[in-house]
């Protein structure tokens, strides 16, 4: 099954939660040991796949290039086992990925990864492996399984210490974050109530609606999943909505909406009252939308399909007070809970990019009134997509400005010296999002 949803992953472009989600719906015999021992296989091989590729191109006596992909992904499976499960028996992780190339390809090919594998075992395992050589960026690419395109910009950036760290960070599994749905109950209410379930839960550090899930459940075996009373979301995103800070009575507008997390939590804000209009190009996305705002109890959202990249015409719609400009990015600062996002994606992504969020934002910010403020944001860390975008767009906009003013909840140290506001897995235990508040004079 690990396999399966391995491949599906990468030649379909799936989400591995989505894959996995339907794996589960399908085979529902499976125990729950066996589910989170699929997951953690899945997970642990796309979080680790630089460094499995680099350890199989050393111990293997055919071309790394060379090596027919389905055993390519069978080795990848054995080796992520053999080196960072400890639980896992060498020799089981051996039978069982000799047992897959027999029965998917050849007795050749089981030989062959029978011998990858019984390789790395004689040196030692993870102790015994080759020391990477070459450049500190070359050696820390493979260290942390990095792509080096993105080592490489990212030290150019912040340095060798402060990209070690990100990418430490971004290797370890974020925390499981609940959003209250203060329409229907309070934090603390909540909290006691996950505790009266058995889980430990906690406030969040910065969000006034967070809490965290220190156990670490699967999210299917989550208590009132269904009921409407939080919502699954990090503590960065949900710091957005309050950068926005919409209130009771306004009319705002959140574009590329779906699936609605944002939304919710606006129309929580809000008290339900005055307008949202959330708009995105995505059909399924936007039923998606729909759903939560049933579920949450959110009364006034009105949906609609728009491309933003073209002008938007929203005819008897009078200008909004706030206009949410949450853009699809590179999603560099999710990789905690996106593993894949450093496999699918490289250095031409960012441009091209850069130059879609431009579009939206400059057909976006059209639709605020004078006096009015856009919220740009993002969920990846790339100066391009981020000061980039917001440089270029006052550049050439006379009639804005960025607004250093911040709603009261926001610590210093969640804004640089420039008034961006910037949340960053290692600094502050979150994804890393960016945003800038804008003003239209």
């Amino acid at each position: 099954m690990a396999l399966e949803i391995l491949i599906r992953v990468e030649t379909k472009g799936r989400h591995p939660d989505d894959v996995l989600d339907e794996a589960f719906k399908k085979y529902r015999s499976l125990t729950d040991l066996d589910r989170a021992f699929v997951t953690e296989l899945v997970y642990g091989t796309l979080r680790w796949r630089g460094k499995i590729d680099w350890v199989i191109a050393r111990f293997s006596r055919i071309k790394f290039d060379r090596i027919e992909r389905i055993i390519l992904y069978i080795l990848r499976l054995g080796v992520y086992q053999l080196l960072f499960l400890t639980k896992t028996p060498d020799r089981a992780a051996v039978n069982e990925s000799v047992i897959l190339a027999k029965r998917l390809k050849s007795q050749d090919a089981a030989g062959f990864v029978n011998a990858v594998l019984r390789r790395i075992i004689r040196e030692g395992g993870m102790d015994g492996l080759p020391v990477a050589k070459g450049s500190p960026q070359d050696v820390l690419a493979v260290e942390q399984a990095f792509p080096l395109w993105a080592v490489i910009k990212l030290w150019n950036g912040w340095g060798e210490k402060e990209t070690r760290a990100f990418c430490e960070a971004s290797n370890r599994p974020a925390p499981l974050v609940l959003r209250v749905n203060t329409l229907a109950m309070d934090r603390e209410d909540l909290i006691s109530r996950l505790r009266r379930e058995g889980l430990s839960a906690c406030a969040t550090r910065f969000s006034p609606n967070g809490v965290v899930i220190e156990d670490g459940r699967p999210v299917p075996k989550m208590p009132f999943l269904r009921s409407g009373y939080y919502q699954i979301q990090d503590e960065a995103a949900q710091l957005i909505s309050f950068l926005v800070d919409p209130k009771p009575g306004e009319r705002v507008l959140d574009v590329c909406a779906a699936p609605g997390t944002k939304t919710t939590h606006l129309a929580q804000l809000m008290a339900n009252r005055g307008s949202i209009y959330a708009l995105d190009i995505n059909g399924a996305g936007l039923a998606k939308l729909r759903q939560s705002c049933q579920r949450m109890g959110v009364t006034n959202v009105t949906v609609l399909k728009r491309d933003l990249t073209q002008p938007v015409s929203l005819p008897q719609i009078e200008p909004f007070d706030a206009v949410l400009v949450d853009v699809p990015c590179t999603g560099w600062g999710t990789i905690r809970r996106n593993p894949d996002i450093k496999w699918r994606t490289g250095p031409d992504d960012i441009p091209r990019m850069a130059s879609l969020q431009r579009r939206i934002l400059d057909n976006a910010a059209a639709l605020a009134r004078r006096g009015g403020r856009v919220i740009y944001s993002t969920c990846t860390v790339y100066h391009e997509e981020n000061e980039g975008v917001v440089e270029g767009f006052l550049g050439s906009r006379e009639d804005f400005l960025l607004d250093r003013d911040r709603p009261g909840l926001f610590r210093e140290e969640l804004f640089d010296e420039r008034g961006f506001f910037r949340t960053l897995p290692h600094r502050h235990n979150t994804d890393g999002f960016f945003a800038a508040r804008l003003v239209r004079e």
